[in-house]
Parts: C-alpha cells; structure tokens; sequence
C-alpha cells in the first residue's frame, strides 16, 4: 500500500471489516499511478494474435474510444490489414469506457496523444469530434447527465483543472456507503445506457450518410460500455442483467438494429 497516499491509508484502516473488499478493490482502482494505463504485454500479445481473424474484415472505418488501452488496441490489431492505407480511425469520444474507477479517466493531453498517433506511419487517426468541447481534455464530463457534470465542472474549477484526477477521486470516494463492499461509479447506469443508445444511433446515422455496410465499421471499446451499449434486462437499480457479451479479445458481430432509438 506504499503507493497510496497516507490519508488514503488511514482511510482504508478506518472502514469496517464488511468494507474490506472495498479497501482492496481500492488499491489497484484508485491507485493515481494508474490512471488510463496502456496495453499490457499480454494485452499487446491478444491484439496481434487476432491480427489474422481481423484481416478478414473488409472495414473501412474503426470507431475507436479515446482511452490509451483502446488505442493502442486498434493499432495493433489493425497495423497489418490489407485495407489499412485506406482505413479512417476515428476517436469517438462517447465510446470511452463506463467510469468506474481511476483507470478509466484520460491522463494524457489532446496534443500530445494527437502527435503520438497521427504520426503512425499508414494509419490515419481522427481526432476532430474534439473540437465540439470547450475543454478537449475533459470530454468525459460531457457525455455526463447535467447533475454530475455542473457538479465535477464545479469541484474541479475549485481545486485546479490540473487536479481534475484527484477531484473526481474524491468524488468517487464521498459516494462510498458504509457496509458496501464496493465503492461507487463515478457515472451512474443510467447514464452509462443512455450514452450507449446514442452512439448506436450516431453510429447508424453514421453507415447511413457514408453509405457503406454495417460491417465494414469496427469498433474497439471496452467491455462495460458495449455491455450498457447492448443489454437487455436490468435491475430495480439499472444495473445490467442480460446482455451480449463479446469474447474477449476475440472480433465479434453485433446487429446495431437491437439496440433502441433515444
């Protein structure tokens, strides 16, 4: 536990022995060396495993999450497609994954992570559905319901735009309820469906102005956010019950026709 902070130790020691879970949980989920972490060895290994099933793919366009993970997984995947000079990455800011945890927040600069992927020799990244938010770095906050994004707007303009991690760690925390095992999303259920129904509808909108097939898109995203994006059935709470799962690490299909309008 050396890596977190002694207040976030003396935190941890004081909850009650039915929130150990949660003080475990807390050690890789809040963790501020973790934030957005790349792909690991193994990641990097399952991406170009699937290099082959992928190659069959006669896509022209890959809808990508900004998330470090996510593209770097596109890359891999896609660096050696036969389509690839003639592939468009766009970066679609609504796919990133369900905020859960530090992991899942951006720590990197617009500019910068622009420079590091528009420079990758035959791929053509695009990073312009940026330009719709006053403040690039914090597109996350956007696709929030107004309640929470007029409150973290609020706490981070207080405690310094270059702190936003830490605020909305904070955030995180002040939701955690005794007797829980685990902490609370950052983002609500609800909010994580309602994202998920509008990029399938964008996404629609999107085969249908290009005038190309369904499956000639490919999207590289994460696992809560198609899962939100796909379900079926949920609880009392919102949370998903029933829902199409992809294999992990495997390319799979699935009918945008399923999922409802707004």
């Amino acid at each position: 536990m050396e890596q977190i902070p002694p207040s976030e130790r003396e935190f941890i020691h004081s909850i009650s022995s039915k929130d150990r879970k949660f003080a475990e949980d807390k050690k890789l989920k809040f963790d501020l060396r973790l934030i957005d972490p790349p792909l690991s060895e193994l990641g990097i290994e399952q991406a170009k495993e699937n290099q082959k099933e992928v190659n069959k793919l006669d896509v022209k366009y890959v809808l990508v999450s900004p998330l470090l993970r996510a593209l770097q997984t596109s890359r891999f995947l896609f660096e050696k497609h036969p389509n690839k000079e003639i592939i468009k990455f766009i970066v679609v800011p609504m796919t990133r994954e369900v905020i859960s945890s530090i992991n899942d927040l951006p720590n990197w600069t617009l500019k910068k992570t622009r420079e590091e992927f528009e420079k990758i020799e035959g791929m053509h990244y695009d990073f312009s559905m940026f330009k719709e938010f006053p403040k690039p770095d914090l597109y996350f906050l956007y696709s929030l319901n107004e309640e929470e994004a007029k409150n973290a707007f609020k706490r981070i303009e207080e405690e310094g735009e270059e702190n936003y991690v830490k605020t909305i760690q904070k955030i995180m925390l002040e939701k955690k309820v005794p007797g829980h095992q685990h902490h609370c999303k950052f983002e609500t259920y609800y909010n994580a469906r309602k994202r998920g129904i509008l990029f399938a509808d964008w996404t629609r909108k999107f085969i249908a102005e290009k005038g190309i097939k369904p499956e000639q898109v490919a999207l590289v995203s994460h696992s809560n956010f198609i899962c939100h994006m796909t379900a079926t059935e949920f609880n009392d709470y919102g949370r998903v019950k029933v829902y199409s799962k992809p294999p992990f690490a495997i390319p799979y299909s699935f009918d945008l026709n399923k999922v409802p309008s707004p």
